[in-house]
């Protein structure tokens, strides 16, 4: 699948021209918590949702279509049997930098998933999970290893949040699809109110 999101450095540049105060690793985060919560924001609201997050008065257009493009990019891979969705984090050579950004990633996912405000009962093993993404968001930089070990350490923990949101997000679909009525003809999901 072609991926027609924006990357993390043009979205970073986007979201620095708004003034916006929020890194593309967040944002995506907060998308991704919000869509694995079940909700499909409205428009307005999205509009307003993503303008907090990014502490912004209003969304600029074109940055709106960059995220407008980036929740689609996401929702469709996250609901993909092929399980390709990946996390925006940044590709800088600075393990640090690197490890910052999945903690950011992780306090977006947190933040969005409460947003979308999921009402169902979660099974153990995704409860775990967030609260395992709360750890990782509070990650400490001076405990970091700058070495191959802890280069590898980053890969594994990238993975188990990759995995973890998956996990989440088909959980989540899985409830609510059972809990919906079978005459009802909603055709999306929960809109976050």
């Amino acid at each position: 699948m072609k991926n027609s999101a924006p990357d993390f450095h043009s979205l970073a540049n986007s979201i620095v021209a708004a003034g916006g105060a929020a890194d593309p690793s967040e944002t995506h985060g907060f998308i991704c918590g919000v869509l694995a919560a079940g909700a499909r924001p409205d428009k307005k609201r999205w509009q307003q949702e993503l303008a907090t997050q990014l502490d912004l008065e209003a969304v600029p257009a074109e940055l709106n279509r960059a995220l407008i493009e980036l929740a689609q990019e996401s929702q469709a891979r996250l609901q993909d049997s092929d399980f390709d969705f990946q996390l925006l984090l940044s590709d800088d050579p600075d393990l640090t930098a690197r490890t910052l950004t999945l903690g950011h990633w992780c306090q977006g996912f947190l933040h969005g998933f409460g947003i979308g405000n999921f009402k169902g009962k979660l099974q153990p093993t995704s409860e775990e999970a967030l609260r395992d993404l709360g750890a990782i968001a509070q990650v400490d930089e001076t405990e970091l290893d700058d070495s191959e070990e802890g280069e590898n350490q980053l890969l594994q923990v990238e993975e188990y949040v990759r995995v973890a949101v998956l996990n989440i997000f088909t959980e989540v679909a899985a409830v609510q699809e059972s809990s919906r009525p079978a005459t009802t003809g909603d055709e999306g999901g929960p809109t976050v109110h």
